[in-house]
Order: C-alpha cells, then sequence, then structure tokens
C-alpha cells in the first residue's frame, strides 16, 4: 500500500510538470488559466515532497537546515512518544480502571462452566503431575524425624497408665479371661490332653510317699485306676471347673483370677522390667532408621495408589466433575465471594501497575533502540508512508484547483 500510494504521488506531480511543460505554448485564456493551474499544482506537489521527505531524510541528499527531522531528532521523538505512552494514552488509571471492567470472577467463572470438561481433565493432570513429583525425599525424613522426636518424647510410664486405666475401665480384662478360659476348654477336652493328664497323674501317684494304712489305701487306688481313667477324671474335672468359671461370675477361682488379673494390670506402669524393654524398643526404633523406612514404605505404596486411582474415569465422573459442580453452584450462590475475589485482584493488578507502569516506556525505548535509523524510518513509511505519500497528491490537487482559481481571477482583473 505505501508503495502503491507513492507510485500515485509520483504520477500526480509528473503530470502537473508535464501539464505546466504542456501549456506553455498555448496562448489565449483557457492556456493562460490551465498553465496556472499546472504551475501551482508542480508547487504544491514540490513543496509537499520536500515536505514529507525531510521528515525522513535530507531531501536530494542536500543537508538543507531542519530536514532529515527524524533522525536529527530521534532522542526527543522517543521521548515524546514516552511520555504520550505513559501520561495520556496508558496511563496507570486507564490501564486500572479498564481491568476493572473485565469482571474477572465472573468471566472465569463463565469459562469453567463452559469448559467444565476441559477443567476437569486440566483438574486431573494437576493431582496426577503432583502425585508424580512428590518430593518424596524430603517429606519422608521431614515425617520420620518428626515422628522420631515424639517417640523420643513419649512417656512411657504415663502412657502405660492411660492404656491400664483404659483397658481397666472397659473391663478388657474379663474378656481376657473369658477368652482363656474358652481356649483352656477347648484344649483341656482333646484326647491327647486327657492322656498326657493320665501320664502325669499316675507318675504323680507312683512317686506318692505314704506309709501305714494310707499307703496301703493309695497302692490299692493306684492298682485299680489306670493312665486312662486317671486322666479321664482329672480332665472332667478340669472341664467342669472350666465350664463353671464360665457360667458363674462369682466362682472363687475366676474371682482370684480375675483379680490378678486386675493386679498386674493396674501395677504394669510401674513395672521396672516392662518400662525398661520400652525404653529400649523406643530407643531402637527412633534411632535405627526403621520409621523412616516404614514411612517410605507407606507413601510409596499410598502414592502408587493415588495415581492408579486419579487415572480411572470414575476418578473423573465421581469426584472431580460433581465437586467443580459443586463449587461453580456455591460461587453462583454467594456473589459476595465472587466481589471479594474480584477485590483481591484488581487490588493486586493496581499494586502491579504502580510497580511497573514505568516499564511500557522503557519497553518502548528498548525496542526502538534496537532499531537503527534506516530501519527506524523504513518501519515508519511502512506504517504511515501511505498516509504521507497522499498528502503530496492532495498538495498537487490542491495547488491545481488553487492555482485555476488565483489565476481564473487575475485574468478577470
Amino acid at each position: 500500500m505505501p508503495g502503491q500510494a507513492k507510485h500515485t504521488a509520483a504520477i500526480s506531480l509528473g503530470v502537473m510538470g508535464a501539464g505546466f511543460l504542456a501549456t506553455f505554448p498555448f496562448g489565449g485564456w483557457g492556456g493562460a488559466l490551465l498553465h496556472g493551474g499546472f504551475e501551482a499544482g508542480l508547487v504544491g506537489g514540490l513543496a509537499d515532497w520536500f515536505a514529507v521527505t525531510a521528515l525522513f531524510r535530507h531531501p536530494l541528499g542536500i543537508p538543507i537546515p531542519h530536514t532529515a527531522l527524524l533522525p536529527r531528532n530521534r532522542d526527543k521523538v522517543v521521548r515524546s512518544l514516552i511520555q504520550a505512552i505513559e501520561t495520556e494514552l496508558l496511563t496507570k488509571e486507564s490501564i486500572v480502571t479498564k481491568t476493572a471492567e473485565f469482571k474477572i470472577g465472573e468471566r472465569l467463572l463463565d469459562l469453567l462452566e463452559t469448559h467444565r470438561e476441559d477443567a476437569a481433565a486440566v483438574a486431573v493432570r494437576v493431582s496426577e503431575f503432583a502425585l508424580e513429583r512428590l518430593p518424596m525425599d524430603r517429606i519422608v525424613p521431614m515425617l520420620a524425624r518428626a515422628l522420631e522426636s515424639k517417640l523420643r518424647e513419649l512417656d512411657t510410664a504415663g502412657l502405660l497408665r492411660k492404656i491400664s486405666d483404659e483397658a481397666l475401665a472397659r473391663g478388657y480384662e474379663e474378656k481376657a479371661l473369658a477368652f482363656l478360659i474358652d481356649k483352656a476348654g477347648g484344649l483341656a477336652s482333646r484326647e491327647e490332653t486327657r492322656r498326657q493328664l493320665g501320664i502325669i497323674g499316675a507318675a504323680a501317684l507312683q512317686n506318692l510317699q505314704v506309709g501305714g494304712l494310707m499307703g496301703f489305701a493309695v497302692n490299692a487306688f493306684i492298682s485299680f485306676m489306670d493312665e486312662e481313667k486317671i486322666g479321664g477324671l482329672l480332665q472332667n474335672a478340669i472341664v467342669g471347673t472350666l465350664a463353671e468359671m464360665q457360667q458363674r461370675e462369682d466362682h472363687p477361682l475366676r474371682e482370684m483370677l480375675l483379680a490378678s488379673l486386675r493386679n498386674a494390670i493396674r501395677n504394669l506402669p510401674e513395672s521396672p522390667s516392662v518400662l525398661a524393654e520400652l525404653e529400649g524398643w523406643k530407643a531402637r526404633l527412633a534411632d535405627g532408621g526403621a520409621i523412616e523406612r516404614q514411612i517410605a514404605g507407606w507413601l510409596e505404596d499410598l502414592r502408587v495408589k493415588a495415581l492408579a486411582f486419579v487415572r480411572e474415569p470414575r476418578f473423573t465422573d465421581d469426584y472431580v466433575l460433581p465437586a467443580l459442580s459443586g463449587l461453580l453452584a456455591s460461587l453462583r450462590a454467594n456473589p459476595q465471594v465472587i466481589e471479594l475475589f474480584q477485590t483481591w485482584v484488581q487490588e493486586r493488578i493496581t499494586g502491579f501497575v504502580e510497580r511497573n507502569h514505568w516499564k511500557i516506556g522503557k519497553l518502548v525505548k528498548e525496542n526502538i533502540d534496537k532499531l537503527d535509523n534506516d530501519a527506524l524510518i523504513e518501519m515508519m513509511e511502512d506504517k504511515i508512508g501511505g498516509d504521507l505519500q497522499w498528502i503530496r497528491v492532495n498538495g498537487a490537487v490542491c495547488g491545481f484547483l488553487i492555482g485555476l482559481a488565483l489565476e481564473g481571477i487575475n485574468l478577470l482583473a
């Protein structure tokens, strides 16, 4: 377009020059009128050519004063341009006002609602990205150190006391005794148990050292009872006693065992051997790296399972999309939240503009400084050269018309 306008301007100037020369031989009123018009058009075209050319370079290469204005006043032009941009075109107030009209919060909601599937896909990808790049080498030691510190600070006796009090308050000793009686009853009812009881009972009777009439009675009993009968007798007695202990809460043996269990549980926090063993276990666990290895295994297993879950389609359908819909509905129902967000964003934008507005001019200057004079002139001619060439055309045409008018007046006078 600038080249076409330049070509048109040259043609208009050529027409005026040719007309000026061609009308020399003509006499009379009409010839004089045309000659005056072409003369004025030629002068106007040449004057405007000189003016347009003088903006960028010396006309005909002659260093005429006040020509090549842009190269000679480059710094002044750049400063004026920057000042105009900063104080008139892109002022702080205009930028802040324009961004406030943008309604970022509402536009974001509209965007999310329109592209909900895309937003869900982004959320899934972000979740996957975060899980894949979890800094396990930093998380695991940090958690391990924290747990090890808490473990060292743990009051073992106090913890045992709380456990024993809670166990007694919940009646765990009764449950434990019932469990033991049940297991003992099952064990005592076995055939192998009866056989072993018979062997033990018979051996015990053989070792009795009793004299006199009692000895005679014992020997008679031994000769009458074999191992099988003795085992059956003892088995029945044990099974029967255990059954009674299950049925009767006031059974003396049951009460005795319960009292022993309660006493043992109650005295557990004061047991030196138990406390020493637990303290040693704490020290080994805290200083041996076992906690860190265990946490690393747990977290890695959890990460793998979480990744597999996130990659399943149902994670998007059952969790992400409903969560997005709920979030959008909640925000739509609470416009004050959107307003708070808009205010927050606007404050951030205002602060950013206040801190960086001066960089607009700096950026303009840096980009202009990258261009030498020839490149800058070429760019200017490319952007506004077409309009400037039309000034030349207008100068020639207007000069021609004015010349006709003036010459007509001159001829009429």
